[in-house]
């Protein structure tokens, strides 16, 4: 399996080629949840008032306030304003009215029983994919329906102390590995062994973690917030693409 690139320090005016922020959803209450509300431009309303389950309302809000922190942060002062617009079952489509002309960044949202993490870059297109630790999948079951027959082979030659392990490693890369697909320029060629892409599997305590870029990361950092706060500088704007 590829290695994670090194993480490295940096500030918003030497930022890397890419950044892993992560939020524990569960440290924010209710009441704290709900004053974030108000940041939500009115497509992203609509669509969290139609969330059913509440679990699953909190991660699109908390989702949408981390991939605010991760524009602010790369592009800075300038990107006091975005616009959002929802399309059915892809990312979200983001513009900069403030720019002359549209600015790089690429993201991947991903979030798993509570936990919330975007991944940003204004080097190239992203995918990521979480899975939390506490909530085990079936891995089994999993195997049978998603891998093919090399990938099925593989596991099964590891060491049964290995498997969930390897299980994970190749879930969370053919995840992040679709969405990358997903996230490229409209017209690009599908990702392809040879083109400079790559996946890798980054280490944490209670995630597991799978990162695919569209080219090499000369470096990349992983960010674990301890709280959010709502961003008082970003207004949104509604634009349609219906």
């Amino acid at each position: 399996m590829p290695k994670s690139p090194t993480s490295n320090s940096s500030s918003p005016e030497t930022a890397p080629a890419a950044i892993l922020w992560l939020l524990n959803g569960d440290r924010i209450d209710d009441d704290r949840l709900a004053s974030f509300t108000p940041q939500l431009g009115p497509e992203e309303r609509l669509r969290h008032a139609r969330f059913l389950r509440p679990q699953r309302a909190r991660e699109f809000l908390l989702g949408r306030l981390l991939l605010r922190h991760a524009v602010r942060y790369l592009l800075g002062p300038a990107a006091a304003r975005i616009a959002i617009a929802e399309r059915e079952r892809q990312a979200p489509l983001l513009s900069f009215p403030a720019f002359p002309f549209a600015p790089d960044f690429h993201f991947s949202l991903s979030h798993s029983r509570g936990w919330i993490a975007c991944l940003a870059s204004a080097v190239c297109a992203v995918g990521l994919d979480i899975e939390n630790r506490a909530h085990a999948r079936d891995a089994e079951e999993l195997s049978a329906a998603a891998f093919d027959d090399v990938q099925r082979q593989w596991l099964a030659g590891l060491d049964p102390q290995r498997r969930t392990t390897g299980f994970y490693r190749l879930w969370n890369n053919q995840e992040a590995l679709c969405k990358l697909h997903g996230n490229l320029p409209r017209g690009s060629k599908p990702v392809s062994c040879g083109t400079g892409w790559n996946c890798f599997h980054v280490d944490h305590p209670r995630l597991h973690i799978g990162v695919c870029a569209a080219q090499e990361l000369a470096s990349f950092d992983v960010v674990e917030l301890p709280d959010l706060h709502p961003v008082q500088d970003l207004r949104d704007i509604s634009i349609s693409t219906r």
